[in-house]
C-alpha cells in the first residue's frame, strides 16, 4: 500500500514528493548530487550543512590525535553511526524496511578516511563522498543513508508540510538521529509530529522524500572512480602505481589510490558536480523499481486463481496454484512483454518483482503471510509463505542465464530451506532463450530438483516458465494440413445441413 492509498491523498501540481510504497522497501536512494543541484530555498543549504557536520567530525579526529581512546576519538566515533533511516521505506534490503545502515564496519573505514585526509593537510572535504572514496567501503545505499540521517531534521520538517496541506493524520514519535548539534558534537534524538506506517512490527512514523533526489544507484561508486582515474590520469598513475589494470581491483586498493591521489578525487567530483544528474524516472519506471505492486496486481486481477484453499491442509495445493497462474499469465496472456525490454530480457531482480507484486495479492486474498527476501541461516529467501508453523513453503525465481542458476537449485535453496525448516521449496525458473526450453535442458532441471529433494526430506519442485519472446496470437498462421482437414469438416457440415 502506498502512502497516498493509506491515507487517501490526491497529489496535486504542489505535491513533488515520493509516494512510497509502506509495507516493503523500494530500491531508490537519495542521491546526495541530486540534492546539491536544488536552488530552491528549502534545500539550498542543504550542501552545506552536510559539510558542516564533517566539518565537526575532522575537528574532533583532529582533536584526538589519532589516540583511539581519547574522548575526542570517541565522540567522533558515535557521530559516524548512521542506523539505516526505516522512516524512508528506501534501500536495498527488499524485505520490511528495518535494515542494518552504515555499521561499525563502515565507521571504522571513514574514520580511517579522515585521518588519512588530515595527514594529507585536508581539513574537510569538499564532498563527503570523498570519505567513501578514502576508505573503499561504501556504496549502493549507504551514502544515501548517511545523507538521509545528516538532513533527517529537513526532511522531518518537509513530511509535516505535506501532511499538513492533505490534513493527514499525525501522532508523536521518538525520533532517532532527528537532528546533529555542533555546540555539543552529537546526535539529538526527538519527540516529533509525523504520519504512521502500520506496515512495520514496531510502530514508527514515515518520512517524505522529493522524487527528485532519488536514483538507483548513487552517482559516487568506487568502480566508476577506478574507471576514471585509468581514463584520465593513466600516465600519472603509472608513474606511482604498478596495479594490474584489470577491471576487478579490490576496494583496498581502489582506496588506496584514492588516499593517495586527492588530487584526481577531487578532480573526479568536480566532474560530477558539473555533470547534469538525472533522478530516476518514476512515471515510466524502466526497472519496474516503484510499480511492481500495481503491476502484480494487474497479473492476479486477469490471471484469478483456478484454486483457493479452504483449510490448511490445502496450504501448499495454494502455492503450487498461485505460481501455475503466474506462469500461465507470463505464457498464454502476453505477460512475457513484462519481462523484455529494447527486445532484451529483463534483469532477475525484475523479474522477481514482478512474481512479488503477483503473490501478494494472491496471498492477502487467501489470509497467507509471504515475506520477501527473509533472511535465516546463511543467505537470502526470494519468498516465504507461511500459514501457521505447518504450513509453510520457500519459492526461490532464478532466471535459466543466471551463472549461478544451477548452483541455486542444487545448493542455495535446499540450504534455505533446512534453515528455515520448511520442507517444501518451489524453483521457478525463468527461461528467455530457447536453449533454455530444449527437452533436454529441462529435464537436467527436473533431475537436478530431484537431487536437491534427497537432502534432509526436502521436496524441491521445479516449474519451468516460459518468458521467450512470442509471436501475437493475431499474427500466427495455422499449418495447411490443418486448414485442408478444417475444410474437408466445414463441406461435410453443409452437406449434412442440405439434407433437411
Amino acid at each position: 500500500m502506498h502512502f497516498s492509498e493509506l491515507y487517501s491523498i490526491r497529489p496535486t501540481s504542489a505535491d513533488d514528493w515520493f509516494d512510497t510504497l509502506l509495507p516493503i522497501d523500494t530500491k531508490l536512494c537519495v542521491d546526495p548530487f541530486l540534492i546539491y543541484e536544488d536552488d530552491s530555498e528549502y534545500w539550498a543549504s542543504a550542501h552545506d550543512h552536510i559539510l558542516e557536520f564533517f566539518a565537526m567530525v575532522f575537528r574532533l579526529v583532529q582533536e584526538s590525535n589519532g589516540q583511539t581512546q581519547s574522548n575526542a576519538w570517541h565522540q567522533a566515533e558515535k557521530l559516524l553511526i548512521f542506523p539505516e533511516p526505516a522512516e524512508f521505506c528506501l534501500g536495498l534490503a527488499e524485505g520490511s524496511p528495518q535494515g542494518s545502515g552504515s555499521g561499525r564496519g563502515l565507521q571504522e573505514g571513514m574514520l580511517e578516511g579522515i585521518k588519512a585526509a588530515l595527514g594529507l593537510g585536508i581539513e574537510n572535504v569538499p564532498h563527503m563522498e570523498m570519505l567513501a572514496l578514502f576508505q573503499g567501503g561504501i556504496g549502493l545505499d549507504r551514502i544515501g543513508d548517511i545523507v538521509c540521517n545528516i538532513l533527517k531534521s529537513r526532511f522531518i520538517g518537509y513530511t509535516q508540510e505535506v501532511c499538513e496541506r492533505h490534513s493527514v493524520p499525525v501522532q508523536e514519535f521518538t525520533v532517532k538521529n532527528a537532528d546533529w548539534s555542533n555546540r555539543f558534537a552529537r546526535w539529538k534524538d526527538a519527540r516529533t509530529l509525523l504520519p504512521l506506517n502500520p506496515f512495520t512490527k514496531k510502530a514508527q512514523p514515515v518520512l517524505l522524500v522529493p522524487h527528485r533526489f532519488l536514483r538507483d544507484i548513487p552517482v559516487v561508486t568506487a568502480n566508476d572512480f577506478w574507471t576514471y582515474a585509468w581514463g584520465d590520469h593513466a600516465e600519472e598513475l603509472r608513474t606511482d602505481f604498478n596495479y594490474d589494470l584489470a577491471r576487478r581491483v579490490p576496494p583496498r586498493v581502489k582506496a588506496q589510490l584514492a588516499r593517495q591521489k586527492p588530487n584526481i578525487v577531487e578532480t573526479y567530483l568536480r566532474k560530477l558536480e558539473d555533470d547534469t544528474h538525472e533522478p530516476y524516472p518514476i512515471n515510466s519506471d524502466p526497472d519496474l523499481l516503484v510499480n511492481w505492486y500495481e503491476a502484480g496486481q494487474g497479473i492476479a486481477e486477469r490471471s484469478p486463481l483456478s484454486f483457493t484453499p479452504n483449510d490448511p491442509s490445502q496450504f501448499h495445493d495454494f502455492i503450487e496454484s498461485i505460481v501455475a497462474s503466474f506462469r500461465h499469465y507470463i505464457e498464454e496472456q502476453d505477460g512475457w512483454q513484462m519481462l523484455w525490454a529494447n527486445n532484451k530480457g529483463r534483469a532477475e531482480r525484475i523479474v522477481q518483482a514482478l512474481f512479488r507484486g503477483t503473490m501478494i495479492h494472491y496471498c492477502r486474498a487467501n489470509n497467507v503471510d509471504m515475506s520477501g527476501e527473509s533472511n535465516a541461516g546463511r543467505g537470502p529467501v526470494d519468498f516465504k509463505f507461511s500459514q501457521g508453523w505447518s504450513s509453510r513453503a520457500l519459492i526461490e525465481v532464478k532466471l535459466m542465464r543466471n551463472s549461478s542458476f544451477w548452483d541455486g537449485i542444487l545448493a542455495q535453496t535446499p540450504q534455505y530451506a533446512k534453515s528455515e525448516e520448511v520442507g517444501v521449496a518451489y524453483f521457478v525458473a525463468v527461461a528467455y532463450l530457447d536453449k533454455d526450453m530444449d527437452p533436454e535442458r529441462r529435464d537436467k532441471v527436473t533431475r537436478a530438483a530431484t537431487m536437491a529433494s534427497h537432502a534432509d526430506g526436502l521436496k524441491v519442485v521445479p516449474v519451468i516458465v516460459d518468458a521467450r519472446q512470442k509471436e501475437s496470437a493475431s499474427n500466427l498462421q495455422a499449418s495447411q494440413e490443418d486448414r485442408d482437414s478444417l475444410h474437408e469438416r466445414t463441406s461435410e457440415e453443409e452437406d449434412d445441413d442440405s439434407g433437411y
